[in-house]
């Protein structure tokens, strides 16, 4: 467990102890919204312990138990968030399963070295390369994926979690750019190829945690007319990205789509999570939270001591390799017995939240997002237009 894990697990109690305090006050949540979502995650919690379990007893994972597979071996998968995590350890486990592979990151060195490593694990080493492009700059994307071409399936695995307000390029706030409205655009634009008949988005149960477990599109891409919330900012991308995929087979012709969570990964995701354990200190708006000092650092310091070696000392890690991670999210991938706009946790099927299941939020994401993305790209059309 890696400091950035360590300070990622303080942070989500964090944030988890002030949206439990506003609802306690009445002030953005309803007391029947604040527990059915803790019966929600107590539930995945249950899951994902019994399927720990099965992993540490050899009872195998989701992908060694596939038995029809949506592509045949020799299809061609589009990977986002390739060159790091559990994107990198994903596209290995397609290239040793004899699937090529078009790894997607937005650095040419780590892009070039991972597709060279690609090429040792496949069969035809021709059936590895690379794009690179930014999922933070909507044009570089749509330029990306007229390179992508023609492929079979795309897994949209790249995340961030950004803990301050940023926006792109574009004027859109960083979190919902690069988790939703890039792969959005992505897979709409592979999509007209005709070739594109499987796609899966990783989620998170995270998409559980906003603070109405309900989609809220106000404000969504700037968050200029409230406090930005990196946790209410978060989870709510993570719902995009489950709306998104019950959505996309309704939307697409010929397509089917998941979305993925692949359990708690130390990851780079939590890269910008401080180190400072004061500087973790949520938005508290309503002044609801105590203040923090000194001795009270020092006790939690002591606290998450013995939390981690607790953690560390467990007989099944909480936590996830990032190969164990890829192999269930290729596992919801590839298994055709998984109905379309599934939500997939460990590689198998479970509910999402309710929120993550509202049909009509789903459509009003799909069309929010085709005007937000497609007035953002008349914008730089325009821009570079004016420049020439």
């Amino acid at each position: 467990m890696t400091a950035s894990m360590r300070r990622a697990a303080v942070v989500l109690l964090a944030y988890a102890a002030s949206t439990t305090a506003l609802a306690v006050k009445g002030a953005r949540r309803s007391t029947d919204t604040l527990l059915g979502r803790g019966a929600y995650l107590a539930a995945r919690a249950r899951e994902d312990a019994q399927r720990a379990a099965a992993r540490f007893a050899g009872r195998g994972d989701a992908l060694s138990r596939l038995d029809g597979r949506t592509l045949e071996a020799g299809a061609t998968v589009a990977v986002t968030g390739a060159t790091s995590g559990v994107g990198e350890a994903l596209c290995r486990e397609l290239a040793q399963a004899g699937y090529g592979v078009v790894a997607c990151g937005r650095s040419a060195e780590k892009v070039d070295a991972l597709v060279a490593r690609l090429g040792r694990l496949a069969s035809d080493p021709a059936r590895a390369r690379g794009v690179v492009f930014d999922l933070e700059s909507l044009t570089e994307t749509r330029d990306a994926a007229a390179s992508i071409g023609a492929v079979d399936g795309v897994v949209l695995c790249a995340g961030v979690w950004p803990t301050t307000l940023r926006y792109t390029e574009d004027e859109l706030e960083v979190g919902v750019a690069v988790n939703h409205l890039s792969h959005f655009l992505l897979a709409r634009e592979l999509a007209k190829t005709r070739t594109v008949t499987r796609i899966a988005t990783v989620s998170s149960s995270a998409h559980a945690l906003t603070r109405a477990d309900a989609l809220d599109l106000a404000d969504a891409t700037s968050w200029t007319a409230r406090p930005f919330d990196p946790l209410e900012a978060y989870a709510q991308a993570k719902l995009m990205n489950a709306l998104f995929a019950a959505e996309a087979g309704r939307r697409i012709a010929g397509a089917t789509a998941v979305a993925a969570h692949p359990g708690v990964v130390d990851s780079g995701l939590f890269s910008e999570f401080p180190s400072a354990l004061g500087a973790l200190r949520p938005p508290d708006p309503f002044n609801l939270l105590p203040d923090v000092d000194a001795r009270a650092e020092s006790l939690a310091e002591s606290a998450l001591g013995l939390l981690r070696s607790a953690l560390d000392a467990a007989p099944v890690a909480p936590f996830k390799s990032a190969r164990d991670a890829a192999r269930d999210v290729a596992a919801g991938f590839l298994d055709s017995s998984l109905p379309d706009g599934a939500y997939v946790s460990d590689g198998e099927a479970t509910p999402a939240s309710p929120g993550g299941a509202d049909a009509a939020a789903a459509a009003a994401l799909w069309d929010w997002s085709e005007r937000t993305v497609d007035a953002a790209l008349a914008a730089a059309d325009a821009d570079a237009e004016s420049q020439n």
